[in-house]
Parts: structure tokens; C-alpha cells; sequence
């Protein structure tokens, strides 16, 4: 008999944690939190600023040891350090930043070759920039770009590389609507393809796009886990910022 997850499911998630508790201090910013997430499903977290959403995406990910708690990305523990972890597993965190020495198609054609794409890498560079909208700055440095466009090109950096499994951090933030727009349709498909999407959020429009379910954090505990709509429908503060 297949287990039931905290999350209701019932197949074997990709990524999942248990229990997890984090204090810097005195301050509790993760308290029994619990999540599980398949192949081809987001899950978005929601919730005001200090909800504790960007420490449990970096305890997802293996860069922050929890006080207490597992995690299992296909089954083993998450460790950054491990090539086969970077092989499957795509990041965009706070603190992300381009080579400034490459154009916008060099950057993002050499993370696809970096990621065994061999000669398919030249498409499929060409294929993520189109998808974001950044086909028209290929030649560019990333000093010549906008705020928005490097997110997008950090994005790029991310979507163009084969990963089971796809986790970021307000990706929706120097945005303009139509880039969201852009984003939300390439989590989308990135989805579609078969990864796992771990999403932290303040952008409603692009949760209620891409995320299965919501996981809402309040004071570093889960306050509700459903669609979008029920995960955020009752809160009596707004999740979104």
C-alpha cells in the first residue's frame, strides 16, 4: 500500500521534508514544517515577508542544515557538492549572479554545454532566450541589460539545462506583467516536460499559473496547504506582499 504524504498525495514524491524546525538564536523561523513534491507538479510557498519561505528552500536544496528534520531528493539526502545533485537539480537563490564577461547567448549556451546538451546546445539556448523574450539581446553583456532582463537571463540559466527538479526564489521579481507572463509559461512547461517545480512567491497571478498547490507560511509555521484558492483564500493577512 502506497503511503499518504503530509501533502495529501499519494505518489512517491521527488523531493520531500519532514518536521523541519530552524532557529537562528532565540528566533524560531521554521517550525514542523512538511512538504512533498512529484516529478511534473509545482508546489508554490506563499507568505509575508520573514514567513520563513527562503530558509526552507534552502534547506530543500542542502544549504541549510535544519535543527531538526529531513529531506529526500530522490531519496538521499540534498548535498550541493554532490555532481549528481547539480546534474538534477536547477537553482535560482538569492545571490545568483552572470558572468560579466559573456553575452547573453555565450552565458546561457555555455550552462547548456556545461549540462551534457553537446550539440544540441546552440538550439537549445536559442529556444529558452526566444521563450523569455531575450532573443533580441543575445549580443549584449549583462551590464547593458535592465534589472528585469538579467532576471531573465539568470532564469535562462536555469530553464535551459535538463533538471528533475527546479527551484526558485521569487523568480517574479524585477518583472514587468509580460515577463511574468513569459515565466509563468515556461515553469509551465518545464512541468510539462516531467520537473518538480519548488516556487517561493509574492506574485499571485503567477502562483495561480503554474502552482498545483500552495504550502502558506505564517511565523514560520504551515498555515494551510491546498490549490491556490485554498491555501490563500482564508488567510486574514495577505500572502502576496
Amino acid at each position: 500500500m502506497t503511503a499518504a504524504y503530509e501533502d495529501g498525495s499519494r505518489n512517491s514524491p521527488l523531493l520531500y521534508a519532514r518536521g523541519i524546525h530552524v532557529a537562528y538564536a532565540e528566533e524560531t523561523v521554521l517550525a514542523d514544517v512538511s512538504l512533498a513534491l512529484e516529478p511534473g507538479a509545482c508546489l508554490a510557498l506563499a507568505g509575508a515577508n520573514g514567513s520563513g519561505k527562503s530558509t526552507l528552500l534552502r534547506v530543500c536544496v542542502g544549504r541549510r542544515q535544519p535543527d531538526r528534520g529531513e529531506v529526500r531528493f530522490a531519496g538521499a539526502a540534498p548535498r550541493e557538492a554532490d555532481p549528481a545533485f547539480r546534474r538534477d537539480v536547477g537553482l535560482l537563490l538569492d545571490g545568483a549572479e552572470c558572468f560579466p564577461d559573456l553575452t547573453v547567448a555565450e552565458h546561457v549556451r555555455m550552462v547548456a554545454t556545461a549540462h551534457g546538451l553537446g550539440p544540441r546546445a546552440d538550439a537549445a539556448a536559442d529556444g529558452v532566450l526566444a521563450e523569455l523574450g531575450l532573443d533580441h539581446r543575445g549580443d549584449a553583456f549583462p551590464d547593458a541589460l535592465s534589472a528585469g532582463q538579467r532576471q531573465m537571463l539568470l532564469l535562462a540559466s536555469v530553464l535551459v539545462r535538463p533538471a528533475r527538479l527546479i527551484v526558485v526564489d521569487e523568480p517574479e521579481q524585477r518583472l514587468d506583467t509580460a515577463a511574468r507572463r513569459r515565466l509563468a509559461a515556461a515553469l509551465r512547461a518545464a512541468k510539462t516536460a516531467g520537473a518538480a517545480v519548488l516556487l517561493a512567491s509574492h506574485d499571485r497571478a503567477t502562483v495561480e499559473e503554474v502552482a498545483d498547490r500552495v504550502l502558506l507560511l505564517d511565523r514560520g509555521r504551515a498555515a494551510a496547504l491546498g490549490t491556490p484558492a485554498e491555501a490563500t483564500g482564508g488567510a486574514e493577512a495577505s500572502p502576496w506582499g
